[in-house]
This record gives structure tokens, sequence and C-alpha cells, in this order.
């Protein structure tokens, strides 16, 4: 665990090569950190821009090049994460990654520790479900594997379970409540070692194939479910006894109620808007937690929206029209792979008018998405 400020010229590892190591090392080269990152591909984009990039095979080099380590995904092999653990600090520890192994072991946890989720049973025998799902509508997850949608499946009726059944052979897999939800909703926050805790505006998230689309800060719901929103996040960010960033999902409902979907203790996608709405982004406050510094309460100047790029390649992008709008921020990710549901970037749209911004968000997804994803 970190005793004493970590300073600048030291060097922070990060775990795993995608877009969210790679926008972290911007932040720590601007802070003046030194920055490697431990990924399978040294073309990452994460490694594009760091220090120096080592592959699993040389973990051993990894810790002794680095300071501190933190990582920027979750499926990641635990006994690599303890090797880390054991001779430098890793922040957040690896026993929050253990609860996020399975989708089964965090839903677990959450009902265990009392948080609210959505009523489910955790199953490995298709068997069962019919008996379950003869009255009600569920969605079906399973338990590893799930991310960006992938392993999970809207039953609606027993002629859906039959065509997805076989694909659950095998498998662990949850069975969760289709809840009636109004909107869903994200809380990030930021924690450092002495337990002072950075809550960030509450953002609208829309999501289509299981895919975040879009987010709009700050969301446009009543205070109560703000305040309960802040409420569940500190709450367990404490429970987890995390220290660096969490990201809690939640569906709102028209009773103002809220139900945990899942959490990432991690910058997460929904915070990108931070990079250009607000004067400490997401990165920088997990770089401050790591490191021992003091975090300073987030002042967003504006409304923001933020586009994900998924699936479209630079040939895709109108850049001269996308440039011609005030207010637009366009990142990308460095990827050379266009694939279908593979996020390649995402744009961000500032402003003080909150229509304004919306306006030219949905003109923008008009532009890049000329039909639905």
């Amino acid at each position: 665990m970190v005793k004493m400020l970590l300073q600048p010229d030291s060097t922070i590892g990060i775990i795993g090569g995608g877009q969210l190591g790679r926008m972290l090392i911007f932040e720590c080269r601007r802070m003046g950190y030194k920055t490697i990152v431990l990924d399978p591909d040294d073309k990452c984009p994460a490694a594009q821009v760091a220090n120096a990039s080592y592959n699993f095979s040389q973990i051993a080099d990894f810790i002794k090049a680095c300071d501190i380590a933190t990582y920027e995904f979750e499926h990641i092999n635990i006994e690599a994460l303890l090797e880390i653990e054991k001779n430098i600090p890793l922040l957040p520890s690896s026993a929050v990654l253990k609860v996020k192994q399975t989708r089964a072991s965090e839903k677990t946890y959450l009902k265990e520790k009392g948080f609210p989720v959505p009523n489910f049973q955790v199953l490995n025998d298709i068997s069962h479900v019919p008996s379950i799902i003869k009255d009600k509508q569920v969605i079906i997850k399973k338990s590893t594997g799930g991310y960006d949608g992938k392993g999970l499946y809207t039953i609606k009726s027993l002629s859906d379970f039959e065509s997805i059944k076989n694909q659950l052979v095998d498998e662990v897999f949850i069975v969760e409540d289709l809840v009636p939800y109004k909107k869903e909703v994200s809380v990030i926050c930021g924690r450092n070692i002495k337990g002072d805790i950075t809550v960030y505006p509450v953002a609208d998230n829309v999501h289509q194939n299981g895919i975040l689309h879009y987010t709009l800060a700050p969301a446009d719901i009543t205070d109560k479910a703000k305040s309960r929103a802040y409420e569940i996040a500190i709450e367990l960010i404490k429970t987890l006894d995390i220290i660096g960033l969490l990201c809690v999902e939640m569906f709102l409902l028209d009773n103002n109620e809220l139900f945990i979907n899942e959490f990432a203790p991690r910058p997460h996608n929904s915070g990108h808007y931070t990079i250009d709405a607000c004067d400490i982004s997401q990165f920088e406050m997990l770089m401050r937690a790591i490191c021992g510094f003091s975090l300073v309460a987030p002042q967003c100047f504006c409304n923001a929206a933020m586009l994900n790029i998924i699936g479209k390649g630079i040939d895709a992008l109108d850049f001269q029209k996308l440039l011609s709008l005030p207010g637009v921020k366009i990142h990308l990710y460095g990827k050379k792979d266009v694939r279908n549901g593979r996020k390649m970037g995402h744009i961000n749209i500032v402003g003080k008018d909150i229509e304004g911004v919306k306006e030219k968000l949905f003109y923008i997804k008009d532009l890049i998405y000329p039909s639905s994803l």
C-alpha cells in the first residue's frame, strides 16, 4: 500500500493496453509520470503512447520497472495480479477484482452486502429455467466472458429461451428479473488512501446491443434520485475498500428507486466526457487517488455528451463537418482493425446549453450512423 506521495517522475504500471490505459497515460505524461503497460499486444492503444510495454511472460521485468500498478480492465488472471501485488502496490487491490471475476460473484457480493440489485438466481442447469420464466420476463447472463453485451439474452417468452438454451450448456449463468427501468444512469467516484471521496455528476447512459452508445451529463433526474445514486456509489466504494476509481451503473425506476446493474473498479466509458467538461478528468482523478494526493471535488464547467465511435474507422468520419462544430472534440484510440462492435474512439460535445449539446449529439449520431447500429 502507498504510505507516501508518489511524486512525478515515478513509474506507473498499467495492466491492460486498451483505450482506458491510453487515456490514463496522457494524463500521467502531462503530470510528469512515466508509464509502462502490461499487455500481450505491444502495439495496443496504450503501448503506443507508453514509455515501454511488456507481455505477461515478462511480469518480473514489469514489476521491477514500476513503482505502483493499476489496471484498466477486469478480466485478468488473479495469480498474475497476486504476483504483482506481492512486490509493489496494486491499486485497487486484487481482492476487488476477485469480486469482479464473474457476474455471479459480483451479484452475490452486492446482494450479501445489502446493496439494491434486481432479483436473480445463479444456475448451472438449463432445466430449471422454464419454471422460472413461465410468468415473468428475465435477462439471462453468462457468468463469465460478458462484456459489451456479450453473453446476455433478453427472455420474454419460452420460445426466446429455446432459441438460446444451447449456448448455456455447461455454463454457470444468472437468471435476473427484467427491470422496468426508466433509464440507465452511472456514477463515478474516487477514493484515496486517506479515505477522501469525490464524486462526478450522475450521467444518463443509452445503450444499443448491450454497448454504451452515448452519455449525457449531468443526468436529467430528480434531486432525490441523484442523492440516492451518490449514496449507493459512496457506500460501495467504501465497502470494497477501493483506492482508485469506481463506476456504478444503475437502473432508475419511475418511483426513483435504483438497482445496481454492475460496477467497474476503474475508469469507465460513461466518464469520458470528463476529459473535456471537467477541470479534473476521471483519469487524473485515478492518478491522484493511487499516488496518494488530495482529491479535490471535480468542477464541471458545462453540459456534456459523449458518443462512442463503434465499428467505424476514420474513413467513415467526416472530419470537416465534425470539426466545424464548436464544442466538439474527437478522441481516437489508435486501433487499426475495424470490427463490428469494436470501440474505435469517442466524440465529446460540450456547451452551456443542454439543448444545444443534444442537438449536436443527435446530428453527429446521424452523421456517423445513418442507420441503426
